[in-house]
Parts: structure tokens; C-alpha cells; sequence
């Protein structure tokens, strides 16, 4: 039997939720383009209208201030980069590549020019907590991933404690991917030194006057 057509009511939400999602992507693009070509400072509201090709009410009825279409672009961006991270490292069999894969991944993504120029806005002082805690929270399947990986290794560490450390290894070296201090791969291998042997293994037994 051949399915019914959805009823019209049906299909013009569908349409208007699909022509929405288009348009916001269209201004994200824009801004994207301005970031890339002026940098913060020369992004306006005006100027975003332009390059997306609309008027300004009609930049308003999706975004009310630069801060906002710079929140949704940083988040968008942060939910693309993790699910693709997250489907890539998901078909490694091996949880140690899978690891390692994670790692050097994570590190490429930090040291990017897309990530640069969300990085100038979303640490300064105008982002509201709240927005901060929705981009943060789009990390969650990138730590579910780690802490079944670390698992799976059976390295006798509370897996979602590992994650968490894991992760907050990656984020101090994110400022030095960004300013240019390091390199992606010399980041990556230095956090996977880490894994490998850890820092108390590499430096020996304690001496004779530490605490017991």
C-alpha cells in the first residue's frame, strides 16, 4: 500500500523549518566571510545583512546582536567538528589508534583558523555563561567516546575522570595552538607521551625524602 502524503499543514512546517535553517546558515557563512576577510572588530550587523544578500529587519528576525550570530556560529562549529571527530574515531577498532586518533585530531582542530576566530570572541568577557555552557555541552559525545575508550583499556582510571583530564590536557594547550607556541603534532605527541608513560613513570622512583 502506498503511504499517504503528509497533510499540507505538515509539509509547510517542514518547508518554513527547512527555509529558516537555510537562512541562518546563509548568515553564518556571511559572518564566516567577514571574520576571515576584517577580523572582529569590522563584523556589524549592517555588514552581515550585506554580504548574506538581506535587509537588516530580516538579519534581525533570526539574530538580535552580533553576539548571538557569533554564539550560533561558534556552536555549529563545535557540534560539526565533534560528530565528525566522533563518526571518524567510532569506526577504529583499536582503542589505543582510536586514542591516539582523538588526539591529534583535536589538536589539528585547536590550531585551525576557523577556531582562532571563534576563540577572539567566545573568551571574551561579553559571553553570557549560558552561552558558554551550551557550546560546552555540544563536547558531550566527544567525552562519552573518550571515557568508553579508556574503557576499554582497562587502565584501572575512572573512565569519565580520564575524559575529563584528557580533555583538560587538550584545553591548556589550546592557547599555545592558537598563538602559534606549539604545533599540532608537537602538541599531540606531548599529551600522548603523557598517556604513554606519564610523567612519574618517565621521571623515576621518588627519592628517599619524599612523603610516603
Amino acid at each position: 500500500m502506498t503511504p499517504e502524503p503528509p497533510p499540507p499543514a505538515r509539509r509547510w512546517d517542514a518547508a518554513v523549518a527547512r527555509h529558516r535553517a537555510d537562512q541562518r546558515d546563509q548568515i553564518l557563512e556571511a559572518a564566516l566571510n567577514l571574520l576571515r576577510a576584517r577580523g572582529i572588530a569590522g563584523l556589524t550587523m549592517a555588514s552581515i545583512a550585506e554580504e548574506a544578500g538581506m535587509s537588516r529587519p530580516a538579519l534581525y528576525h533570526y539574530f538580535a546582536d552580533i553576539d548571538s550570530v557569533l554564539a550560533a556560529w561558534v556552536g555549529r562549529e563545535v557540534e560539526r567538528s565533534v560528530a565528525e571527530l566522533v563518526e571518524s574515531a567510532a569506526a577504529i577498532a583499536d582503542p589505543v589508534e582510536r586514542i591516539e586518533h582523538l588526539v591529534r585530531y583535536q589538536c589539528e582542530a585547536f590550531a585551525s583558523q576557523e577556531h582562532r576566530l571563534g576563540v577572539e570572541h567566545f573568551e571574551s568577557e561579553t559571553v553570557a555563561p549560558a552561552v558558554r555552557a551550551q557550546v560546552s555541552a555540544k563536547m558531550a559525545p566527544l567525552r562519552q567516546l573518550l571515557a568508553l575508550t579508556l574503557a576499554e583499556l582497562g587502565s584501572g582510571v575512572d573512565p569519565a575522570l580520564g575524559a575529563d583530564i584528557l580533555l583538560g590536557a587538550l584545553g591548556a594547550l589550546r592557547r599555545r595552538l592558537i598563538s602559534g607556541e606549539a604545533v599540532a603534532g608537537q602538541a599531540a605527541d606531548a599529551v600522548l607521551g603523557l598517556l604513554r608513560g606519564g610523567w612519574l613513570g618517565a621521571a623515576g622512583p621518588p627519592s628517599s625524602g619524599g612523603r610516603r
